[in-house]
């Protein structure tokens, strides 16, 4: 017997519950954590098989186990995972490259993408003392960055784009996903020559051929095409067919601040950079990314990104600081200070909305913030509190890992609404524009800091302020929108990579049957797909070699 939660009831403890997703399931059965310990599911390496030259999986479960558990891992954790199936005749699209193994990569990968060893060394070693140094290589695997930007998944496909599971066969290419039964294996070959579709994901298919064909075909679902519709087709709503918005940006006053005045230095000079990467650079999401190379074998990589490749989704930002070995490939590569700072990260959750409630609205006067693994919930003005009309809060503790992954923040508040009226007339219908979104980040910084400020001293004492990490959801149940900004601070010393990752992409069910409630209930095999979108950001990488910075700054579809 399954139980709902009516928002009526003990509102006070229930709505921050249901509206901030706190029931879900992710894609079908698993659930969406990176360290999840009530997974029953041991995962080991023998779940995993090689089947002419493809990852094999069981399930799509089983393989968003594994997505889910390594996304957050040290690279060399999935790199010790996968390198065993290299001698099982597997070779991953986009290998993890690092210094240990760089030589037997590259042994395994020249001949199938024709790498010549470099004029004057044939190794590492040699290398060390060559002065040939316009001889390396280019990375290959650079190469379908624009293809499949997401480093983890790209590990998993084999060198032509394809993972099975179960049955099927995932084949990725610049023109979509393309799904079908192994038995119709070669029927999908047929079809992608007929089209003049690139079966090598380190050949580009045809612009032409790229503009005529991908606006013709469906999009939003998987649908099946080709003759009896043995083939299934997937490209994401999301996939922008013309190049992100990125407009020369400017911080808010103090949030880039540091005690290193060789960073402010840094940071004062820095100019935007431009993450446009071309017409089809976002088939699968959004990928954006900026470089700075500063020296010949030597950058800092800056990303911001909400991938769609149908099996898993991410959402997240990363700086990378990376290093270019003799055989071409580039590596991470452990630096003496890296710093990711995003001002803003804007996306929303879409439902179909809730209309003629009465009881629950867009102006419902109540407010939780989650905080030290506790919740302060604010009831609303009232008549009692003549001098502080929102009153004393109810406190209790929970568990912030208990929330779904991207609530989990130092700080999470929710309001209905986002505080202020005149901003809600304006996005209550969804981030539409650069405008709102820079209205938003303003409000947010601005009277919202304030506002935070203010309720959390009143909840946790005197001395409480926002943490820089904060995640702020506006919850709009007669439009059907969740809307969500996130700022946040990162950095280390003597490490090469600073990441967050904010969402996986979930799956849940809405009770919306009566008109009295706005409900999320947990259900095996829920079909009903909730995943961010309308992606916006501003975003700083850097890292810090000897007394020198170095990195990049970009802001998209935000001002």
């Amino acid at each position: 017997m399954r139980h709902y939660l009516p928002i009526n009831s003990d509102r006070s403890k229930l709505l921050s519950a249901l509206f901030l997703l706190q029931y879900l399931i992710f894609f079908s059965s698993c659930e969406n954590e990176k360290h999840d310990s009530l997974h029953k599911t041991q995962l080991t390496e023998n779940e995993i098989e090689v089947k002419d030259g493809r990852l094999y999986f069981q399930s799509k479960e089983s393989f968003t186990q594994y997505y889910n558990k390594y996304v957050s891992l040290p690279e060399e954790e999935l790199s010790n995972l996968l390198t065993p199936f290299y001698k099982k005749g597997f070779l991953s699209l986009k290998p993890i490259v690092t210094e240990k193994n760089e030589d037997k990569l590259f042994n395994l990968y020249k001949e199938k993408l024709n790498l010549q060893v470099p004029r004057g060394t044939t190794s590492k070693s040699t290398f060390a003392y060559s002065s040939v140094e316009s001889s390396i290589n280019d990375d290959p695997f650079e190469s379908v960055d624009e293809l499949i930007g997401d480093e983890t998944f790209a590990a998993y496909l084999n060198i032509n784009g394809e993972i099975q599971i179960g049955e099927s066969i995932y084949k990725y290419t610049d023109v979509g996903l393309f799904i079908t039964d192994k038995k119709a294996y070669t029927t999908l070959k047929n079809f992608l020559e007929s089209k003049n579709i690139s079966e090598n994901p380190f050949s580009k298919t045809d612009l032409t051929v790229k503009e005529n064909l991908v606006p013709s075909l469906p999009e939003v679902f998987p649908t099946p095409i080709g003759n009896n519709n043995q083939i299934v087709y997937y490209r994401p709503a999301n996939s922008k067919l013309t190049a992100s918005k990125s407009k020369p940006n400017s911080a808010k006053p103090g949030i880039y601040n540091s005690s290193d005045p060789n960073y402010n230095s840094f940071f004062n000079s820095l100019n935007s950079c431009n993450p446009d990467h071309g017409l089809f650079a976002n088939l699968f999401g959004d990928n954006n990314v900026c470089i700075d190379q500063y020296e010949k074998k030597r950058r800092v990589k800056t990303k911001a990104f909400n991938y769609n490749y149908l099996l898993v989704f991410h959402l997240g930002v990363k700086c990378v600081h990376q290093f270019k070995g003799w055989t071409g490939f580039w590596r991470v590569e452990a630096t003496d200070e890296i710093k990711l700072l995003v001002e803003a990260a804007q996306f929303e959750y879409n439902r179909d909305a809730l209309l003629g409630n009465n009881i629950i609205n867009n102006q419902t006067k109540e407010r939780a913030y989650f905080m030290n693994n506790k919740r302060a919930f604010f009831t609303g003005p009232n008549n009692i509190n003549i001098y502080n009309e929102w009153g004393q809060p109810l406190i209790s503790y929970v568990n912030l890992t208990s929330l779904p992954k991207v609530f989990q923040d130092d700080l999470t508040f929710e309001f209905f609404g986002t505080g202020l009226s005149s901003l809600d007339n304006l996005i209550q219908n969804g981030i539409d524009s650069n405008l709102n979104a820079t209205k938003l980040n303003e409000w947010f910084y601005g009277g919202l800091y304030t506002t935070t400020k203010s309720q959390l001293q009143t909840a946790f004492g005197n001395t409480t302020v926002p943490p820089t990490n904060r995640t702020f959801a506006a919850k709009f149940p007669q439009n059907g929108n969740i809307i969500v900004q996130k700022s946040v601070s990162s950095q280390g010393y003597d490490i090469g990579v600073r990441e967050k990752t904010f969402d996986y992409g979930i799956r849940l069910c809405f009770n919306s049957g009566d008109s009295s409630s706005w409900s999320i209930r947990p259900e095996i095999g829920c079909d009903i797909l909730v995943k961010p979108s309308n992606f916006r950001v501003k975003i700083i990488g850097a890292a810090r070699k000897g007394n020198e910075w170095h990195g990049s700054k970009f802001n998209v579809d935000i001002d």
